[in-house]
């Protein structure tokens, strides 16, 4: 067991529930989560704001892995005070305080976003939960069954029409082949942003959104900003004088606004954006 102290505010439900990661789920309302992370099932409590619990099956530097997972080195508080560029920004991170970007497994949150395109929350869990299921190691803890998430090893026989036969339709495709070919570049350390981002693209049926979203939440680039719809909507709505423009340029806009911490800055807006559908039209401009 190992007790991790925040000096700023963590909230699971919010770290848990924003839809970065799926693998992690709550049966008491948000007061423990328990998920797979690696090679271990670990459970997390909430003592009270600033301090979570951590249990596992396997203790073995189970302490560098969750300061890891939970981004500990982070400067949340300056983070904070970075991206509340006006009253509107003032009024996201007040509502999304203790919302933590995670430290996620390359491989399997790759694989959970491009799992993600046209898709939704609940789908993607299920997604994830079959692949764990039908392909993963099972693992014991607290009398329960868990499975880990199974690695490119497990995985590289299985064949698009498996996948097809799992419910994933057009991204069985592109996932059999993301396994298959697994680039070199993916298992060496980021010398460039950019080109790293331009060369997730050259993956097939990876877009700009998908690339941003491997490269902030499974590679910990937290410079990048994906463009969503809930973030297409904000960002025109209230930077832009609701007059549409691409995603490309909103994702300059967000990357020039939010600067290094543009990652924190998308996630928090999602999560307000989310949680406020009624201020945002259903339709955009033209």
């Amino acid at each position: 067991m190992y007790e991790l102290y925040f000096s700023e505010i963590f909230n699971t439900v919010k770290t848990f529930e924003c839809g970065q990661i799926f693998r992690f789920e709550s049966d008491d309302s948000g007061k423990t989560y328990i998920g797979a992370l690696i090679d271990r099932i670990i459970k997390i409590t909430q003592k009270d704001p600033h301090t979570l619990i951590i249990s596992s099956n396997k203790n073995s530097n189970l302490e560098k892995i969750v300061n890891s997972f939970f981004r500990t080195n982070d400067n949340y508080i300056d983070m904070q005070k970075s991206i509340k560029i006006d009253s509107l920004m003032k009024k996201v991170v007040n509502y999304s305080n203790g919302l933590h970007l995670l430290n996620q497994d390359n491989f399997e949150c790759s694989i959970s976003y491009i799992l993600s395109q046209c898709s939704n929350i609940p789908r993607i869990k299920r997604n994830m939960k079959d692949l764990a299921k039908l392909y993963g190691k099972s693992a014991i803890f607290e009398e329960q069954e868990f499975f880990l998430f199974p690695s490119r090893s497990d995985l590289i026989d299985i064949t698009e029409e498996e996948f097809r036969d799992l419910g994933f339709g057009y991204r069985a495709k592109y996932l059999r082949n993301f396994i298959k070919n697994n680039p070199s570049f993916l298992i060496e350390p980021i010398l460039d942003s950019e080109i790293f981002n331009k060369n997730l693209q050259n993956i097939e049926g990876i877009g700009q959104k998908v690339a941003d979203c491997i490269q902030l939440f499974a590679y910990g680039d937290i410079s990048h900003f994906p463009v969503d719809t809930w973030m297409e909507k904000f960002m025109i709505k209230y930077y832009n004088d609701e007059k549409k423009i691409s995603k490309k340029k909103i994702r300059e806009l967000g990357t020039s606004l939010f600067g290094k911490w543009a990652g924190y800055a998308q996630e928090f807006i999602y999560y307000y954006a989310r949680n406020h559908p009624q201020f945002f039209p259903s339709k955009l401009k033209k």
